[in-house]
C-alpha cells in the first residue's frame, strides 16, 4: 500500500491544527500522517493535548483557523460530526456505548441497520446471521442474541469496534480506539489485540490512545508523542525503547532515566510511627490481591492507570464500595473482614472524593452549610444545630486550609474549583480523623490552590495524620508524599520511596517500563 513516491499511503493527514479554549492553547500547529493499515499509537501524559486533538478530528470542537485535513485523500471539513462519520472516521470510547442488556444482534443494528425482509419487517434470524459472520470475519465466535451483560469485557469491546468499522471497504477508513484495555485483566488484553490485527489487515488505519507502554510496543507500527499541546515525535515505534518513551512523555529526554529531579521537598518517613491503616489481600472490581499500609503521619501515594485499581481503593477503604470487595482491614489497630462507611467513620477515616461536582459537595448548599455537614453533632444543642456556632466552625476551618472565609454564606458553586476543594478538605479535616483518604486532589483545581493543598496536607502529616493520596497526576505526588505504591493491573509492580521518586520512575512503572 504504497504511494507515489514509495510513502505509505496515507488513511488520514493532518496540516496545522491548532486548538484554543480561552485562557490556553490546548493543541499547537499539530501535523499528522497516519498510514492505510499500520496501528498508529498517540502517546502522552494527561493534559497533553491528546484528547482535544481526538475530539477536534472527530468533530466535537472546531479547530483554530488554518487546520486542514483529509481522509483517504479527500478532504475532511473539521468541526464537522457528520462529515467525520461520512468520511469514515470513527470512534470508539472507553464508554463503549452499548446497551449491556441486549445482544450483539441489536447493539450492531442500532448502528448499521438491521436486516429488513420485503414487508420491511426486520428479518431477525437473517440479522443474527449478518451478526454472526461480521464478528466472526474478525476472529470473534460468540451467540450474537446473548446479552452483552454476560458476555466478556474483549467481547463487548469487539462489538463496539466491529460495528464502528462495518462495512468498509479495504484500504478505507480510520478507527480511533481510545484507552480500550484500560479496564482488561492482563490476560484479556491478547484476546482484544487479535482484534485489531485483524482490523489492521483489512487495510484499515487504527489510532490507539494508550498509556501503557508495554501494550504499545507489541501492537503498534508507529506513535506520535504530544507534550503541552505539541507533537515531541513521531516516528516507527521499532526505533523507540519503553525508557525513551518514558522520558518524551516525561519530559526528562536530558536527564538519567532515574535521576533526582532538582528541589524535590525532601520528608522523611516516619517508619517508628504506629500503623494508622492497613489493608491486605485486598479484591474488587480491578484489585486483585493488593497490600498497602500507611503510618501515622506518613504521606502514601498511590499511583497507576484508569483501571489499575487505583481510582477504586479509597473507596473501599473508606467503606463507599462493598460488592464483590474481600480482604482484611486494620485500622487503629482493630481488624475487619468487611468496612462500611458507618464502620469507616467510626474507626476515623475520611474521604475527599475524586469527583468533586458529584460527590463532593452539595451545589445548592452554601459553603457554610457544605463545611459543617460533617461536624454537625459537634454544633449541635439537644438536637438543634446553632447558627451561629456553625457560622464561626465554618469560618474557622475555612481559614485553616486558607480559603476565603467571607465566602461561607456564597453557594459553593459559585466558588472557584480550587475553593470549592479547600471546603471538602476542611469538611473532613474538622472531623479530626486519624486517616485521611483523597481521590484526585487536584483535579480542576489552579496552581495557586494546589500549593496551598500540599502545603495542609503536609503540615497535618507532620502532626501525626496518615495521608493517603491516589492520583492519577505524578506532579501531586512528588509534591507531597513519602512513598508511592504503583498499581498496575490489579497488583503492586512497585513501591518507591522517597530518594526513588521521580516523574519516570513513577510513569514508567505505571506504564510497563518496569
Amino acid at each position: 500500500m504504497l504511494g507515489s513516491n514509495d510513502e505509505p499511503r496515507a488513511a488520514l493527514r493532518v496540516r496545522g491544527l491548532s486548538k484554543t479554549f480561552p485562557g490556553v492553547q490546548a493543541v499547537r500547529e499539530v501535523d499528522l500522517d497516519v498510514a492505510v493499515g499500520t496501528v498508529h499509537a498517540l502517546l502522552g501524559h494527561n493534559g497533553c493535548g491528546k484528547s482535544t486533538l481526538i475530539k477536534t478530528l472527530a468533530g466535537v470542537h472546531a479547530p483554530d483557523p488554518g487546520a486542514q485535513a483529509w481522509i483517504d485523500d479527500e478532504v475532511l471539513q473539521l468541526g464537522h460530526p457528520e462529515e467525520a462519520e461520512r468520511k469514515g472516521l470513527r470512534f470508539v470510547h472507553q464508554e463503549l456505548g452499548i446497551v449491556p442488556e441486549l445482544g450483539a444482534v441489536d447493539n450492531v443494528g442500532f448502528v448499521v441497520g438491521f436486516e429488513r425482509d420485503r414487508f420491511g419487517r426486520i428479518n431477525w434470524r437473517r440479522q443474527a446471521e449478518v451478526t454472526a459472520e461480521l464478528l466472526a470475519s474478525f476472529g470473534f465466535h460468540m451467540d450474537p442474541r446473548r446479552p452483552l451483560a454476560e458476555a466478556t469485557p474483549p467481547e463487548r469491546t469487539a462489538v463496539a469496534i466491529v460495528r464502528a468499522v462495518a462495512g468498509w471497504q479495504k484500504g478505507r477508513g480510520v478507527v480511533v480506539l481510545d484507552e480500550p484495555t484500560a479496564s482488561l485483566p492482563a490476560h484479556e488484553v491478547d484476546e482484544l489485540f487479535r482484534l485489531i490485527r485483524n482490523i489492521r489487515d483489512t487495510g484499515t488505519a487504527v489510532i490507539l490512545v494508550s498509556h501503557r507502554l508495554d501494550e504499545v510496543m507489541s501492537i503498534a507500527d508507529h506513535a506520535t508523542v504530544m507534550r503541552e499541546g505539541r507533537v515531541v515525535w513521531d516516528g516507527p515505534t521499532a526505533e523507540m525503547t519503553t525508557a525513551a518513551f518514558v522520558n518524551l512523555i516525561a519530559n526528562t529526554e536530558g536527564d538519567e532515566w532515574r535521576d533526582e529531579p532538582p528541589n524535590l521537598p525532601q520528608h522523611p518517613a516516619p517508619a517508628d510511627r504506629n500503623v494508622a491503616i492497613e489493608a491486605r489481600d485486598v479484591v474488587g472490581r480491578y484489585l486483585r490481591g493488593v497490600d498497602v499500609r500507611v503510618r501515622a503521619g506518613e504521606v502514601v501515594g498511590l499511583a497507576g492507570l484508569l483501571g489499575s485499581g487505583r481510582e477504586e481503593l479509597p473507596y473501599i477503604l473508606a467503606g463507599a464500595q462493598t460488592v464483590g470487595v474481600t480482604g482484611t482491614f486494620t485500622i487503629d489497630g482493630e481488624t475487619q473482614a468487611q468496612l462500611s462507611i458507618d464502620r469507616s467513620r467510626e474507626l476515623g477515616v475520611a474521604l475527599v472524593p475524586a469527583d468533586r461536582a458529584r460527590e463532593g459537595v452539595i451545589g445548592d448548599f452554601t459553603t457554610r452549610e457544605n463545611v459543617s455537614l460533617a461536624g454537625l453533632p459537634q454544633m449541635a444543642t439537644n438536637g438543634f444545630v446553632r447558627p451561629g456556632g456553625e457560622r464561626g466552625f465554618a469560618r474557622r476551618w475555612l481559614d485553616a486550609v486558607s480559603a476565603d472565609p467571607n465566602a461561607a454564606e456564597r453557594r459553593i458553586t459559585t466558588l472557584s474549583g480550587g475553593n470549592q476543594q479547600k471546603a471538602v478538605l476542611a469538611r473532613w479535616l474538622s472531623v479530626s480523623p486519624r486517616v485521611l483518604l483523597l481521590s484526585e486532589p487536584t483535579a480542576g483545581v489552579d496552581v495557586g490552590a494546589r500549593a496551598v493543598i500540599y502545603e495542609e496536607l503536609r503540615r497535618r502529616a507532620d502532626e501525626g495524620l496518615a495521608i493517603l493520596v491516589a492520583s492519577s497526576d505524578v506532579e501531586d505526588l512528588l509534591a507531597v508524599c513519602d512513598r508511592v505504591v504503583v498499581l498496575r493491573d490489579g497488583t503492586v509492580v512497585k513501591e518507591l520511596e522517597r530518594h526513588d521518586m521521580t516523574k519516570p520512575a513513577i510513569v514508567g512503572a505505571m506504564e510497563g517500563a518496569l
